[in-house]
């Protein structure tokens, strides 16, 4: 152990709750997915940045979005759902182009998982954040109390083989750390 490091903090949560949030954004990705039941879920979130020259001062806004990522392994379908931090409301399902993504990254150090698009798609990808959030998370930005390693080792499991089945189609992947 070095002068500066520390050891990492367990994260606290409380349980029921967190069960109660994973029930409530169940019955969410129920009403806006047909055959919802089908598909494993997850919590994820999507950050985009926006940087402005002012004429006396510069801003920068960081808009945070937050999703119920759904996926089933037996088809290869990804869809996302919007909602809301409360988890009170949520947006129509919105079906990723998996025929259109060419690459999978995952970031261990910040759990986030990278589904990239081919050239001239319109856009480079979705980047999900894919981390737990205790009680006592103080950032603001996100729903706290969620706890999902389960979910995320099964989303990671799906996203090997989508992985696999790009590189025997002859698309080039990075390296692959979990």
């Amino acid at each position: 152990m070095g002068l500066f490091s520390r050891k990492p903090k367990e994260l606290v949560y409380d349980a029921a709750e967190c069960q109660s949030k994973k029930a409530r954004m169940r019955e969410m990705f129920n009403e806006a997915v047909e055959e919802g039941d089908s598909y494993e879920i997850l919590r994820a979130t999507e950050t985009s940045s926006k940087f402005e020259r002012g004429f006396i001062l510069d801003t920068n806004t960081t808009t945070y979005y937050y999703y119920i990522l759904g996926y089933r392994k037996s088809d290869g379908k990804v869809v996302m759902v919007q909602i809301d931090r409360e988890l009170k409301q949520h947006s129509d399902a919105f079906f990723v182009d998996m025929d259109a993504v060419v690459g999978v990254n995952y970031y261990p150090k910040l759990k986030q998982a990278c589904l990239i698009y081919k050239k001239g798609y319109g856009s480079y990808g979705e980047i999900l954040n894919i981390y737990d959030t205790g009680s006592k998370t103080t950032s603001g930005i996100g729903i706290t109390n969620i706890v999902q390693e389960q979910e995320r080792e099964g989303f990671l499991d799906f996203l090997e083989g989508v992985r696999s089945r790009l590189e025997q189609a002859g698309h080039k992947q990075e390296k692959w750390k979990r």
